[in-house]
């Protein structure tokens, strides 16, 4: 008809609807998408620890953290076991939360005295991978202790469980043991040690307390390796578990014992082949190790070394194919803070293995993308500066990647000796006030923080200082109590 003009018609009903689909609509912020503007800290035990929290794990219904004792020192010879105690070494090296209650439990300690005890800083813990009852620990009294928690009847759990976790057993080494590292399959336990070597270990020979006693002999490991040669004085550094197709292999670096001394900057990278107790191959990397990765899928290995001038090499190694020749190399940014020197506290790849996030020392945190390392870091994420007064403190000690709930949108958390737990989007820019949206705050410098599965009925977030402090939060409803 002349003159006439129909009017704009609605989108059809199907392509409103999916406008309201995923992908479709724009997404939430991840710090909002994760619900975490609704968390809060359920528990807070100020000082339960001896000092600087060292390590947090968590299975669900049970945290146990470890922590710095005070003068809890090695003892390499009888004038370090017999030197007078100082004042505030006191328990609290191991603290366990179990069924709401707060244990401090005397771990890693001997009588000291006539009456008193020397506390020995515990260096590492972790839960048992095939029985979450159970964990280990490893402390400067050069032992291994194995833990029980106690049992509770699912019936039964009220005001009367008050009992805490008892050792079962415990093991004596050479020197200081260090870290705990489990296989992919939960099968083994490894024990990195100050002498510089690691023993591997059956997990059910070790937790199975019938099979040994402390009247007979502990299990012997089922490999022992050696992070570097016989006549170097070199300490086991990061130890790590392949995946997948690289399972049974397990890589090492190694770090000298006086990191002021001659071949301070040295250091040695080994692929070792479990099943057959023998070096694989050695990395082509030279310099004392800093911190490693492993991709998800096992392939490919991150590793990042301190060498002279305080430069800090990163290297990409094709580790499926068993090759200690790097596939690409690149150099961590130099500091933007006042710190002259820095080192990597923590590498850890995203659930892809495409982005890899850097922990430092100077208090930032760096994502690369791994095919394009060689231009250099994709965001670089920074924590506060301390303020005048205090000690320069440890930097970004932790770094960890959480998923959005479509699994699409990825960010990083952090700790940093702003006190701060933070959570950095990279799909914000940097400079936005949103970045670094603050998920936990303290009165110190974060030691040590871990995140948990709520869905698995873990915590969203433990977080310990360096104070000692242990905090607990979840997420709250309106009225600020716990969703169940």
């Amino acid at each position: 008809m002349p003159g006439f003009r129909p009017r704009a018609l609605k989108p059809p009903a199907r392509l409103r609807f999916a406008e309201r689909l995923a992908g479709h609509s724009r997404p939430l912020p991840l710090f909002q998408d994760l619900a975490y503007g609704n968390l809060g800290a359920v528990q807070s035990h100020r000082q339960a620890a001896s000092g600087s929290i060292n390590k947090i794990v968590q299975v669900p219904g049970a945290i146990v953290a470890c922590a710095a004792a005070s003068g809890g020192h090695a003892d390499y010879s009888d004038e370090d076991r017999e030197a007078p105690l100082p004042s505030d070494n006191n328990a609290g090296t191991m603290v366990v939360l179990h069924q709401g209650r707060c244990h401090v439990v005397d771990a890693h300690c001997i009588g000291h005295g006539v009456s008193a005890k020397k506390y020995y800083t515990v260096n590492d813990v972790l839960f048992n991978p095939l029985n979450p009852e159970q964990f280990i620990s490893t402390g400067n009294d050069c032992q291994v202790q194995l833990w029980q928690l106690p049992k509770v009847d699912e019936m039964e759990m009220s005001e009367s469980i008050t009992s805490a976790p008892f050792m079962m057993n415990s093991m004596t080494f050479g020197d200081v043991t260090q870290d705990l590292v489990h296989s992919s399959d939960g099968v083994n336990i490894a024990v990195s040690c100050r002498d510089g070597t690691v023993s591997v270990f059956k997990t059910m020979d070790l937790f199975t307390s019938f099979t040994w006693s402390r009247t007979m002999p502990p299990p012997d490991p089922e490999t022992k390796l050696h992070v570097a040669p016989p006549d170097v004085d070199h300490a086991a550094g990061t130890v790590l578990w392949g995946r997948g197709p690289t399972e049974r292999f397990m890589y090492t670096s190694s770090e000298a014992h006086d990191s002021d001394g001659e071949g301070k900057d040295k250091g040695f990278h080994r692929a070792h082949d479990i099943s057959r107790g023998r070096v694989l191959f050695s990395f082509s990397a030279k310099e004392s190790g800093d911190a490693g990765a492993v991709s998800p899928d096992g392939s490919t290995y991150v590793l990042i070394t301190c060498g002279e001038n305080n430069q800090h090499p990163m290297r990409l190694y094709d580790i499926a194919r068993k090759s200690g020749h790097s596939v690409v190399k690149t150099t961590l940014d130099p500091s933007a803070s006042q710190a002259a020197t820095f080192e990597a506290t923590t590498a850890a790849f995203s659930s892809d293995g495409r982005l890899l996030a850097v922990a430092r020392s100077d208090n930032a945190v760096h994502m690369y993308d791994i095919r394009a390392l060689t231009k250099g870091p994709l965001a670089r994420f920074k924590h506060e500066e301390l303020d005048a007064v205090g000690s320069a403190g440890y930097g970004a000690v932790h770094a960890c990647w959480v998923e959005g709930r479509d699994r699409r949108r990825v960010g990083i958390i952090s700790g940093g000796n702003d006190g701060c737990v933070r959570v950095w989007d990279p799909l914000i820019a940097s400079s936005e006030k949103s970045q670094g949206k603050v998920l936990a705050r303290t009165e110190f410098d974060v030691a040590y923080f871990a995140m948990g599965d709520m869905w698995a009925g873990e915590k969203p977030l433990v977080l310990g200082h360096c104070g000692g402090g242990l905090y607990v939060y979840d997420h709250l409803d309106g009225d600020g109590l716990p969703i169940c």
